[in-house]
């Protein structure tokens, strides 16, 4: 597949709520927009370990994305290419998948808007001996967190443990969610497939997880690599000055797989902000096709391949 291609691809999404209720399964149809604005805003803590520079976790993104899937029909599949790999790499790219397919998934369905990773806002966290994988979420509904799970199958156990870590978390921030599930992407018989299952969440009473810090720190988290690529283009002078929606906007170009250019938007307001701004200002309240084929989600980032 590739990410460029300005087209729809379907995927099949089933979704449970407390209570073993079915709330959704459908073929759902996202955009190639949707797609390549996940792969590049998803927040993913192992690319700060294997690669300094941004440029380049978002080029080995891109890459890994296109060489896993490829599209049949209408359809999101497993590329045949996936077996040239070994089982550690195979095991790599699902993580992956399962990081970045989590965040249009959640926006369509749960109106998530960002997601970041608890050890990027709050630092290494560990409850009951085990280091914690928890994503915060926030969108129209408020505080959520989320299990991302990436697997070659289909796997009860691991979305029901899933259910069980996210369900332990009671509070971030003195924030109580209003949602908190696990979301797992496999490849489905017939195409990319995704199960989402809702936790039982903790009472008040209860003991479980408090995680402290709170908005302002995650959304320095959720933007902060984003920002640090574009302040390095700022000083190579590989920006340019743009206006949409009437917002002045910088926007960053690095090399992407295949001789092609990735273009990164962001407001100019969030691009200057210091230290003592508040970041949850600045992004538009609505995301969609912007007039030159790019695509910018609820966060005010606009993502373009060509």
């Amino acid at each position: 597949m590739h990410l460029n291609e300005g087209r729809d691809y379907k995927l099949n999404v089933e979704a449970w709520e407390k209570g073993g209720f079915l709330r959704e399964d459908t073929d759902l149809a996202v955009s190639g927009g949707e797609l390549l604005h996940a792969a590049v805003t998803a927040v993913i803590p192992e690319d700060g370990i294997f690669l300094q520079s941004p440029g380049e976790d978002l080029y080995r993104r891109l890459s890994l994305v296109e060489y896993a899937l490829e599209a049949r029909g209408e359809y999101l599949r497993k590329s045949p290419r996936l077996l040239e790999l070994d089982e550690s790499a195979r095991g790599m790219v699902s993580y992956y998948l399962g990081m970045i397919v989590t965040k249009p998934v959640g926006a369509r369905l749960y109106g998530t808007e960002f997601l970041a990773p608890v050890q990027e806002i709050c630092g290494s966290v560990r409850y009951r001996g085990r280091r914690r994988p928890d994503l915060i979420g926030y969108g129209k509904e408020g505080l959520q967190v989320w299990e991302a799970i990436g697997r070659s199958n289909n796997s009860g156990k691991a979305l029901e443990e899933g259910c069980r870590l996210a369900g332990d978390v009671v509070s971030f921030g003195g924030e109580r969610p209003s949602w908190a599930g696990a979301c797992m992407t496999y490849y489905g018989s017939r195409c990319l497939a995704v199960r989402i299952k809702e936790a039982e969440r903790q009472t008040e009473s209860s003991e479980g997880l408090v995680l402290g810090s709170g908005r302002e720190k995650f959304f320095r988290a959720y933007y902060r690599r984003l920002l640090r690529l574009a302040g390095d283009c700022y000083e190579r002078e590989s920006v340019r000055n743009r206006i949409y929606l009437g917002e002045d906007r910088i926007e960053a170009e690095i090399p992407a797989p295949g001789g092609r250019r990735l273009r990164i938007g962001f407001p100019r307001r969030l691009f200057l902000a210091g230290e003592g701004e508040s970041l949850e200002e600045t992004a538009p309240e609505k995301a969609g096709k912007l007039p030159d084929g790019a695509y910018m989600g609820a966060d005010g980032i606009s993502v373009l391949l060509c």
